[in-house]
C-alpha cells in the first residue's frame, strides 16, 4: 500500500512537472511570436516610411518638372514676343527708309538730270573747239601735188597671144636640147672621155668574171626546179 501511494505521488509530481515545462514552453513560445510579430511590425513600419519617402520625392520631382516646363514655356513666349517686336520694328525702318529713298529720288533724278545738261554743254563745247582747231588745221596744211595718170595696158588680139605663146614654146625646146652648165665644171673644154675600160686592171678584173661564169656547172632546168631538189634532198635528211 505504501508504495503504491509513493508511486502515485512520484506520477502526479511528474505529470505535474511535464506540465509545468509545457506551459513554460508554451510561454516562452508565445513570447517568441510576440517578438517576431514586433519585429514583422517594425520591417512593415520601415516599409511604409520608405514608401513614403519615395512618393514624396516622386511629387517634388514633378512638381520640378511642371516649374522647369512652365518656365521654358514662358521664356520661349518672352523670346517669340521679343522676335515678334523686331521684326515689327525692323518692317516700320524699311517702310520709313523706302518713304526717304522715295522723297530722295525725285531730288537726285533733277541732280543727275542738272548734271547730264552741264555734261552736255560739255561736250558741244569741245565738240566747238575740236571742229575749230580741225578747220584751222586744214588751213595751214599744204596743197597736195595733182595725180599722174596711169596709163592703161594696150590690148592685144588673140592672133598675137598665139604668137607670143609659140615663140616662148620654141625657146623652152631650144633651152632643153642644150647640154646643162653644171656637166662642163672642171673640163678644159669639150673633152668627150675615150671608150672602153678606165684602166688595164678594171679590163683584166672584168675578164676574170666573165671566164668565172663561163665554166659553171649546168643547172639543169630552170632554178626552182634546182631548189625544190635540194628542199627535198633536206627533207629527207632531217
Amino acid at each position: 500500500m505504501a508504495t503504491k501511494k509513493a508511486a502515485k505521488k512520484a506520477a502526479k509530481k511528474a505529470t505535474k512537472k511535464t506540465a509545468k515545462k509545457a506551459v513554460r514552453k508554451a510561454g516562452a513560445k508565445r513570447t517568441a511570436k510576440k517578438a517576431a510579430k514586433k519585429v514583422v511590425r517594425k520591417a512593415a513600419a520601415k516599409r511604409t516610411v520608405k514608401k513614403a519617402a519615395k512618393k514624396a520625392a516622386k511629387k517634388t520631382a514633378r512638381k520640378a518638372t511642371t516649374r522647369r516646363a512652365a518656365a521654358k514655356k514662358t521664356a520661349r513666349k518672352a523670346v517669340k514676343k521679343a522676335a515678334t517686336r523686331k521684326t515689327a520694328a525692323k518692317k516700320a525702318t524699311k517702310k520709313v527708309a523706302k518713304k526717304t529713298a522715295a522723297r530722295k529720288s525725285p531730288a537726285k533724278k533733277a541732280a543727275k538730270k542738272v548734271v547730264r545738261k552741264a555734261a552736255a554743254t560739255k561736250r558741244v563745247a569741245s565738240k566747238r573747239v575740236a571742229t575749230k582747231k580741225t578747220v584751222a588745221r586744214k588751213t595751214t596744211r599744204k596743197p597736195r601735188a595733182p595725180r599722174v595718170a596711169i596709163p592703161e595696158p594696150a590690148h592685144i588680139t588673140p592672133e598675137q597671144a598665139l604668137a607670143n605663146t609659140r615663140a616662148l614654146l620654141e625657146a623652152k625646146h631650144a633651152h632643153d636640147r642644150e647640154t646643162p652648165a653644171w656637166q662642163h665644171i672642171g673640163e678644159g673644154g669639150n673633152h668627150v672621155p675615150d671608150p672602153g675600160f678606165q684602166s688595164e686592171e678594171a679590163r683584166l678584173k672584168a675578164n676574170e668574171l666573165h671566164q668565172g661564169e663561163i665554166h659553171q656547172s649546168a643547172i639543169q632546168g630552170s632554178i626552182g626546179a634546182t631548189d625544190r631538189q635540194n628542199q627535198g634532198k633536206r627533207d629527207a635528211r632531217g
